[in-house]
């Protein structure tokens, strides 16, 4: 039985063994995500280890300077095991200068979305509101904008859209996620660890989800199972 959701794990940085103790005994379903041809390869061979793994493969918007179109379409080949596409998107934060490389890679991923019906995993530092009208523009369906701390503004208009935001444990110390938290209802949030990831000395991991749960359970001030229940309703009308 799940009790919770790691919605944005870098799952190649564990062990399958972690892994397995993550969903079995912490009852956490976990969504992996890839960053490049390498680790998305491993996160489809992960997708063996539990039918509460949700493979995802991509190329994040950090390492486009690194790969190839050969790259690109090698990951792209792996689409056929999946049904969804992440780490995937843009940033102008912090590598504005590869953003015309980002957008064709990202358009390549949009169009592959947008034909096979897939669920997009989506980075968008500095650049939520050009991502929104991008998967208007191809028709996606399903999306999850993850570790969203954009503006409060677009909230209504990606919650309209039917999409999803995730919430991080950095909600309990990062002033712009936090807000977010408090202004988007609960049936647009997942949780996500974005694990193993060194955060301002914390180190993000799914361990932290449960915690996680009860500091937005504090935060809108409800019970914490009911935190539970709708965030699992949420996870299952995405991905499964």
């Amino acid at each position: 039985m799940i009790l919770y959701v790691d919605a944005h794990c870098h799952a190649d940085g564990y062990s399958p063994e972690v892994i397995k103790r993550f969903i079995n005994e912490s009852k956490i379903a976990i969504v992996g995500v890839g960053m490049d041809l390498e680790s998305s390869v491993k996160i489809v061979d992960y997708s063996r280890i539990s039918n509460y793994f949700i493979p995802c493969i991509g190329i994040h918007p950090w390492n486009v300077d690194k790969v190839s179109e050969k790259d690109v379409d090698a990951v792209l080949s792996l689409s056929a095991k999946v049904n969804c596409l992440g780490e995937v998107g843009l940033d102008t934060k912090f590598v504005p200068q590869t953003i015309d490389k980002q957008k064709r890679i990202f358009k390549r991923f949009l169009e592959v979305a947008s034909e096979r019906n897939m669920i997009m995993n989506i980075h968008s530092v500095g650049t939520w509101e050009e991502i929104l009208n991008l998967l208007r523009e191809y028709n996606i369906e399903r999306a999850v904008f993850h570790w969203y701390s954009g503006p409060q503004h677009l909230l209504k208009e990606i919650e309209g859209q039917g999409y999803f935001i995730t919430i991080n444990p950095s909600v309990r110390f990062q002033r712009k996620h936090r807000m977010i938290l408090e202004r988007a209802p609960l049936d647009m949030i997942l949780t996500e660890s974005d694990g193993p990831y060194l955060y301002r000395g914390v180190n993000l991991s799914p361990e932290l989800i449960p915690l996680l749960a009860e500091e937005i359970a504090s935060v809108k001030n409800i019970d914490h199972k009911e935190v539970r229940k709708i965030i699992l309703r949420n996870f299952q009308k995405l991905f499964l």
